[in-house]
């Protein structure tokens, strides 16, 4: 497991935490490098392992405190709290636990210098509880799988519950923005599933208007045959102006949109941008040779020497014309 993955699911984790319920990631041949966390009634509160219980070769520099500070923990204090700590309210979004796991993961890699996720195991367990809680999708370890006494998995991490999570708190960005990037489904019949490019809108009605159905995943859908397409090429096909958009009916994370809105959310394809016309270069004056002669024909008869150029100034010198000669 890279720790990319690893952050995910400790966001997963951190998201899914109850009440007085504790959660200890350590580092599995040194039980002094670890990060916890605590859901309690007002906040989502964490720790990581600072100096005070730290000595040796594993006392923190002031460059990894430095690199604590700048990731997000607040240092200790006396006489409490005597670790790094940091929080996040009641009410969290699910970006904000993965921010916070990220934040566990700076200490434990970066800080502590644990090499890789599988060198982690874990405790989860309640303050007033006797045995371990295994968290059957974490993907760590158990630090005494002896102790455990129950077990809990965690709630799905997907894109349904993101956008009922920015649903919630009226997050309209985050919303539009997971939904514009999203593989959408609508419900199918055979016929569309074998030939999509013929396929009809499949509608609802709802308060007597008419409705265009999609989902964001086959799991939000339920049930039945279904085909895939996107938020751009749906605004693009729409068939009827009078008709309103229906995403994940009957889900925590359903929205309406009305066919004006659909086309809003549309980014306006970029005029290609025309490039300034460069400029002829100006012609460059060519320099005659020293002694060159400029000479006047008049149509007919001997040229006439008028006047010769002088290089070093740059000037034509006239010359003078000689008289006719006479009889």
């Amino acid at each position: 497991m890279e720790w990319s993955e690893f952050a995910r699911r400790l966001g997963r984790e951190l998201a899914g935490l109850e009440r007085d319920t504790i959660l200890i990631v350590r580092e599995r041949d040194e039980s002094r490098h670890y990060v916890q966390a605590m859901r309690e009634p007002d906040r989502l509160y964490a720790e990581a392992v600072s100096n005070n219980f730290l000595d040796g070769p594993l006392l923190l520099t002031l460059a990894d405190e430095e690199v604590m500070s700048e990731s997000g923990w607040r240092p200790p204090a006396e006489p409490s709290p005597r670790n790094w700590w940091t929080e996040l309210p009641a009410v969290s979004s699910v970006e904000d636990h993965s921010r916070l796991a990220d934040v566990m993961v700076t200490a434990l890699r970066d800080v502590q210098g644990v090499r890789r996720p599988s060198d982690l195991v874990y405790e989860s367990f309640h303050r007033h509880g006797t045995g371990l809680i295994e968290l059957l999708d974490f993907g760590l370890d158990t630090a005494d799988p002896s102790r455990i006494s129950s077990q809990r998995r965690s709630a799905p991490d997907d894109l349904e519950t993101r956008l009922a999570d920015a649903k919630q708190r009226g997050d309209h960005t985050t919303y539009f923005q997971l939904l514009l990037t999203a593989d959408l489904v609508m419900p199918a019949t055979a016929q569309d599933v074998e030939d999509p490019d013929s396929a009809k809108f499949p509608t609802t009605s709802i308060g007597g208007s008419t409705y265009v159905m999609v989902f964001t995943s086959p799991e939000s859908l339920g049930q039945g045959l279904y085909r895939r397409t996107t938020f751009a090429a749906l605004a693009q096909a729409w068939p009827d102006p009078a008709w309103q958009l229906a995403i994940n009916a009957g889900l925590p994370s359903e929205v309406h949109l009305d066919q004006a809105a659909v086309a809003r959310l549309i980014p306006a394809p970029q005029q290609p941008v025309m490039a300034a016309p460069v400029p002829d270069k100006a012609p460059i004056p060519i320099r005659a040779p020293q002694g060159t002669r400029l000479w006047y024909w008049p149509g007919e008869g001997e040229e006439t020497p008028v006047a010769v150029y002088d290089a070093i100034g740059g000037v034509w010198t006239p010359v003078a014309i000689p008289a006719p000669w006479g009889e």
